[in-house]
């Protein structure tokens, strides 16, 4: 026959079998019994002189902050204040955290702490709770390894469609943004230079000669023109620059550039010498020539696109490009 003794010793033997650490807490005098520990924790007061020894529970916590991970310190401090777990423990029968603790190996193992009220089933009432600690480092261990391969799946595919993304908004040609990435990338500028208190750096070129090219070399030399001309306006242009191809032989760059930055004027200097350099070392028949106009101007006040910055930037490539392409002349 089962007794009540038997049924009261069968649930202490579960209690124990679950949980490494289980004390009372008693909330009058701030004491707590620590009635079961398993032998891998060290440094709690009682560890070391057996079961059903009475501590400070001040004292208990402290010890454990220091047997804690590190990072995980500050949510126990929170997790054990008195007057929030009281608190708490008003609106649920039990609270419960998981952390890293160490144990007599030196080494840190998941654990679940959970404070648990005392009082009869469903009741909210009352302060005194149980104090218990469950190892969860194999399920842990599992769930985060789960959670890590999870994560490499998800970046790759955010890689991925970062990677489709730019690609949908790139010449393949030259690798300069399409019309696409002008509309995508034109509020992001703007909305940078209004936000930061930057300048808006605004260019438009024009290849020149490119229909000479085309029909005294062929196609595939103005292919290499363009080609030509597109990477030296990449190394010419500030910092942050956003390329678009926009037309056959048509590019516009653009920028949110700091107004103390020098990099605006240099820009002229650094597309000419890149150009010489270009037909000084190449043994095409024929030269790269680019035409160029740009503009550095405040974001204007309720600004939505580029387009006056780019009216302004086209009439100077349009003058300079009266003075440099000499087929356009002809």
């Amino acid at each position: 026959m089962i007794t009540k003794k038997d049924i009261k010793k069968s649930i202490d033997n579960t209690i124990r079998s679950l949980f490494i650490f289980v004390a009372l807490v008693k909330d009058a005098d701030d004491e707590c019994v620590i009635i079961d520990q398993d032998a891998d924790l060290f440094g709690i007061p009682g560890s070391d002189e057996g079961k059903n020894e009475t501590v400070s529970f001040g004292k208990m916590r402290r010890s454990f902050i220091r047997n804690i991970h590190p990072e995980d310190r500050d949510a126990f401090r929170d997790f054990t204040d008195r007057d929030r777990y009281v608190v708490a423990l008003g609106r649920h029968v039990h609270l419960s955290m998981e952390l890293r603790l160490r144990h007599r190996d030196k080494k840190y193992y998941w654990s679940e702490i959970i404070i648990c009220n005392t009082t009869k089933q469903d009741s909210t009432k009352g302060n005194d709770c149980l104090l218990m600690i469950r190892d969860i480092d194999e399920r842990k261990s599992l769930e985060l390894e789960r959670e890590a391969e999870e994560r490499e799946i998800l970046n790759n595919l955010r890689d991925q469609y970062d990677a489709l993304f730019e690609e949908n908004m790139t010449d393949q040609q030259t690798g300069c943004y399409n019309r696409k990435g002008l509309r995508y990338y034109s509020d992001i500028v703007i909305d940078d230079a209004v936000k930061n208190d930057r300048d808006l750096f605004v260019c438009v070129a024009d290849l020149n000669g490119l229909k000479h090219i085309n029909d005294t070399y062929g196609h595939p030399a103005g292919d290499e023109a363009i080609s030509a001309a597109s990477r030296e306006l990449k190394k010419a242009a500030p910092t942050g620059s956003k390329i678009v191809r926009i037309g056959g032989d048509e590019f516009l760059l653009f920028s949110a550039v700091d107004k103390d930055s020098k990099e605006p004027d240099l820009f002229a200097e650094l597309v000419d010498d890149g150009i010489e350099a270009y037909n000084r070392t190449h043994s095409n028949p024929f030269s790269v020539g680019v035409s160029y106009g740009w503009v550095l101007l405040p974001p204007g006040e309720n600004m939505r696109d580029l387009d006056e910055y780019i009216e302004m930037a086209d009439e100077k490539m349009y003058k300079m490009r009266i003075e440099r392409d000499k087929y356009r002349r002809e």
